[in-house]
């Protein structure tokens, strides 16, 4: 009865020690050095890492993204933070083949809606979202982040234009008409 116990004491302590190993090796988002181009990028990155992801010794970071936007295969997302806030708006544009998990259905970009949280992954070096491919793990395919350049909308047209010369031509016929009246 005593060798039981020492053998099932034993397995416990080799378990817990097992239990704390593994948790010590586990990367977390403390241990993730972004590079200076990211920072200059994306300067809260630090706060929408949820988990780190290791792939062929390269890591990533877990974070979740809410789409804002779909033009096409122009993706344009904003991060949520471990806090709840939301980081400021980035877009990308993502090849035609490019298919997004949710619920265990494939998405193309076009079919994603506003709102939607999408679940995504940050390498360390550069400012990019990276893509795992669950028919060919090995392979991760790295789409380039940029920065949407906000522009005003081509609405206006040059009808005002007619307006304003207009205005200018009564002014004009006011003035011809207060000079006829001193004058004459």
């Amino acid at each position: 009865m005593l060798k039981k116990l020492i053998v099932a004491t034993g397995v416990t302590a080799a378990l817990s020690l097992s239990g704390q190993v593994a948790a010590q090796s586990a990367p977390t988002c403390a241990d993730i050095e972004w590079s200076a181009s990211v920072t200059a990028e994306y300067p809260d990155i630090a706060e929408s890492c949820q988990g780190v992801y290791e792939k062929n010794g390269e890591l990533y970071a877990k974070a979740t993204v809410e789409v804002l936007r779909v033009r096409g295969n122009r993706v344009t997302f904003r991060p949520l933070h471990t806090d709840g806030t939301k980081g400021e708006s980035h877009s990308i544009q993502v090849p035609s083949s490019w298919r997004a998990d949710i619920a265990g259905r494939k998405y193309r970009a076009s079919e994603l809606s506003r709102g939607q949280e999408l679940n995504v992954y940050l390498p360390h070096d550069r400012w990019a979202l990276a893509v795992v491919d669950e028919s060919s793990p090995d392979e991760v395919e790295v789409i380039v982040i940029e920065e949407e350049v906000v522009e005003m909308p081509t609405t206006a047209s040059p009808l005002f234009l007619f307006g304003l010369a207009g205005g200018a031509l009564l002014s004009l016929g006011g003035l011809f008409t207060a000079l006829r009246r001193r004058i004459g």
